[in-house]
């Protein structure tokens, strides 16, 4: 057995995941040959594409084709409902890349872990996972309504809507009456000047 190094570890653990996955690992089997570098920030992992769609550990001296780099800017961008890809940077390969992104995100979460867990434990991890993404869209919604209210009642920054209407219906209500009374002195001119 191989040295049970992190890049190691990484590729067994994605491949074992890959070998429920069908779909996810036939989407990488175009890229087979080519180097992946995970630069993690204390731990850089160097991956390659086997023929077979799996990964394995590259050797040190091959060139990567892609390097995928951690960018701690776009978190609050995932948090608020973006891709898990977004929390890279890309150098390199973009279809490389954007194909790994699909077969991590068409990813079948029950299916790769029912052999490990059981069914319900899957399911359950499952719901977990779909549960955080909608929380994600929840709380972005939550946080905007919250600062429109902050904004509206507590720091008067913007008219709270009810009174907007209000403003409106009161400026159509002095253009209607503005108008009557032009039209009033219009017909007193004209009755004066008959």
């Amino acid at each position: 057995m191989p040295d049970a190094t992190p890049a190691f570890l990484l590729a067994a653990a994605l491949n074992a995941l890959l070998d429920k996955q069908p779909g996810a690992k036939n989407r990488l089997l175009r890229h087979a040959g080519k180097c992946l570098n995970l630069m993690l920030p204390l731990l850089p992992l160097s991956l390659r594409i086997e023929a077979d769609g799996g990964f394995s550990v590259a050797t040190p001296d091959s060139a990567p084709d892609l390097q995928l780099i951690p960018d701690p800017t776009a978190l609050p961008g995932w948090l608020t409902g973006g891709k898990f890809a977004d929390l890279f940077r890309v150098a390199g390969d973009g279809v490389f890349a954007a194909d790994i992104a699909h077969a991590l995100a068409e990813f079948d979460w029950v299916l790769a872990l029912r052999p490990y867990l059981g069914d319900i434990a899957a399911s359950r991890i499952d719901q977990i996972l779909r549960g955080f993404g909608a929380w994600r869209g929840q709380a972005l919604e939550s946080a905007g309504r919250n600062l429109a209210e902050y904004a509206v009642y507590e720091q008067a920054m913007l008219a709270e809507p009810y009174a907007v209407r209000e403003f409106i219906e009161a400026v159509d209500r002095l253009r209607e009456d503005t108008d009557r009374l032009e039209a009033r002195l219009k017909l007193l001119e004209s009755n004066r000047n008959a």
